[in-house]
C-alpha cells in the first residue's frame, strides 16, 4: 500500500471511530469510513494528477452521499432529524448503505483499466521539460478570456453548444498542467496565483459559483507536486478546506437574492446585468450579512451538498408501486445523444424535473433556474434493482476508465495527457446527476476530444516549447 494512502486511512479510521462512538450513527459512520478508504486505496497516490483527478471526484460522491452522517455526529443530530425538504426517513438509512456500496463498485470500476501503467506513475519523472511555465501561463489567460466570449456565442447560436462545452472543460487540465510546471520548474508562480485570484473572485459574479472549480483543480495541482503528506501538509489542506466551506457557506447565503438580481427576476439563468452591477450588489449582499444568515445557509447547504433523500423516497416507491425498468433509463441515457434533432424532430427535451417527479411521485416543478436530480445510482437502482446495479456501476466505471486510459496513451505526451484527462473530474463527480445527463457528458467530452486531440497538438503545442 502507498505509504501516504495508508497514513491517509488511518488518520481517517479513528476520526470517523472517534465520531461513531460520540454521534447518533455509529453503522452508517463506519459504513462511510469503509468507503472513503477504499476510495483513498485506490486513487490517493501523490505525484500522479491522473489518480488525484478520480480521487477527488469520488470524494466529493462521498460528501454527497455521507455529508449529513458527518454534520450529524459534529450536531448530535441523527439523519432523519436533520432538515431537509425532501426525504423518507424509513429509507434514508438504506439510501445511504447502498450509495455506499455503489460508491465502492463504481470505484473498482474505473481502477482496474488504469492500475498496472497508471498506478506507479510520477509526474517528476515523465514530465517533458521543454514547456515553459511562463508560456504556458500567458496562454491560459487568454484561453480562460476567450471562453468568456465563447459563453456568449453559446447563449446565442444554436448548434455549437455541444463542440464548444466540450473544448470549454480542457481549461481545466490546462490550469492545472500551468500549475504543475510553475511550481516544480519554479517559474512564474505569483503571475499564476494573482490571476487565479482574479478569475475566483470573478467567478462570484456569474450565475453559479464558479470559483469552487478553480479551488477543486488546485486541490488537485498541490497533491499532484507533493511528494509526502505530514502534518504541516495536513494543515495546508485544512486550511484550503476551510476556506473552500467558508466561501461555500457565503454563497449559499447570498445566492438567491444574488441570482434574481442577476436575471432580472426573470426565470431563466441568463444573466442580464454588468459585470460591475453584479460586483456593486454581491458587495452590498454581502455587507448585509449576518449570524444567523450564516446559520440558516449552513442548513442549506449541507441539505444541497446531501443528494441521497430522493433515492430513499424512490426506494418506497420502487418497485412497490413502480416497476423496476430492466436497463431502459440506460439504453435511452445513451442513445438519446447519438439522435441528432435534425433527423429525430420529436426527441423530446431533457427534463430532470419530469424525471424526478416520475419515480419519487413529488410535484416538483422546473422554474427555469433549478432543476430536480434523483441522481445517476438511483437510476441505476431503477433499471436494475439493489443487486442488479452494483455489477452495472463497476462496468460503468470500467467505461470511464478505459475510455480516460486511452485518452492517456493516444496523447502525444504527458502534458497533453494531463490537458485532455483533468476534465473526468467534472464527468465522475457526478452522484447528484441523471443518468441522461452522466451518459451526455461522457459522450458529448469523449468523442469531440478524441478526434481532436491530434489537431489541438498540432497547432498549439509550438506555442508552449522554449525557443532553441
Amino acid at each position: 500500500m502507498d505509504v501516504n494512502a495508508k497514513k491517509l486511512i488511518i488518520v481517517v479510521f479513528f476520526l470517523g471511530l472517534f465520531s461513531a462512538i460520540l454521534g447518533p450513527h455509529f453503522m452508517s459512520t463506519m459504513k462511510s469510513v469503509l468507503s472513503l478508504s477504499v476510495v483513498i486505496f485506490l486513487f490517493f497516490k501523490l505525484r500522479n494528477p491522473f489518480f488525484l483527478t478520480i480521487f477527488l471526484a469520488l470524494v466529493y460522491q462521498w460528501l454527497q452521499i455521507n455529508i449529513k452522517i458527518v454534520y450529524g455526529n459534529i450536531t448530535d443530530i441523527p439523519l432523519e432529524h436533520q432538515f431537509s425538504f425532501h426525504q423518507d426517513v424509513e429509507f434514508i438509512y438504506i439510501a445511504n448503505t447502498i450509495s455506499n456500496i455503489g460508491l465502492i463498485c463504481f470505484a473498482l470500476g474505473l481502477y482496474w483499466p488504469l492500475k498496472k501503467r497508471i498506478g506507479s506513475f510520477d509526474i517528476t519523472e515523465k514530465l517533458p521539460k521543454q514547456y515553459r511555465p511562463d508560456r504556458l501561463l500567458y496562454v491560459y489567460i487568454i484561453f480562460s478570456l476567450v471562453l468568456t466570449g465563447l459563453g456568449v456565442l453559446v447563449s446565442n447560436v444554436s448548434g455549437l453548444n455541444t463542440l464548444i462545452v466540450a473544448i470549454s472543460k480542457l481549461k481545466w487540465g490546462f490550469l492545472l498542467a500551468t500549475f504543475i510546471y510553475c511550481h516544480l520548474l519554479n517559474s512564474s508562480k505569483k503571475v499564476l496565483y494573482a490571476f487565479v485570484l482574479v478569475e475566483v473572485l470573478v467567478g462570484f459574479t456569474g450565475y453559479f459559483s464558479g470559483f469552487k472549480d478553480i479551488i477543486l483543480i488546485l486541490i488537485i495541482g498541490w497533491f499532484s507536486i507533493k511528494k509526502l503528506i505530514n502534518y504541516k501538509s495536513y494543515v495546508q489542506f485544512i486550511v484550503v478546506l476551510s476556506l473552500g466551506l467558508s466561501l461555500g457557506l457565503v454563497w449559499t447565503a447570498v445566492k438567491f437574492d444574488y441570482r434574481d438580481f442577476l436575471v432580472g427576476g426573470e426565470k431563466s439563468q441568463r444573466v442580464v446585468v454588468s459585470k460591475t452591477d453584479a460586483t456593486k450588489e454581491l458587495l452590498k449582499l454581502l455587507k448585509d450579512l449576518s449570524k444567523d444568515d450564516i446559520l440558516i445557509s449552513s442548513e442549506f447547504f449541507i441539505d444541497r451538498l446531501s443528494y441521497i433523500e430522493f433515492f430513499s423516497i424512490v426506494l418506497r416507491n420502487v418497485p412497490n408501486s413502480i416497476p423496476f425498468e430492466n436497463g431502459k433509463i440506460f439504453k435511452e441515457s445513451s442513445l438519446f445523444y447519438f439522435k441528432p434533432r435534425l433527423l429525430f424532430p420529436d426527441k423530446p427535451l431533457i427534463d430532470d424535473s419530469d424525471h424526478t417527479n416520475k419515480y419519487t411521485r413529488l410535484n416538483l416543478m422546473d422554474d427555469g433556474r433549478a432543476s430536480h436530480s434523483i441522481g445517476f445510482m438511483t437510476d441505476a437502482y431503477i433499471d436494475f434493482g439493489p443487486i442488479g446495479m452494483f455489477p452495472f456501476l463497476i462496468g460503468l466505471g470500467l467505461l470511464f476508465g478505459i475510455t480516460m486510459r486511452i485518452l492517456i496513451f493516444k496523447s502525444p505526451n504527458i502534458f497533453w495527457a494531463i490537458i485532455y484527462t483533468v476534465p473526468f473530474y467534472f464527468l465522475v463527480s457526478v452522484y447528484s446527476f441523471n443518468m441522461i445527463k452522466v451518459m451526455g457528458n461522457f459522450i458529448t467530452y469523449f468523442i469531440p476530444v478524441f478526434f481532436l486531440r491530434n489537431i489541438f497538438y498540432k497547432y498549439f503545442d509550438k506555442y508552449f516549447i522554449a525557443n532553441e
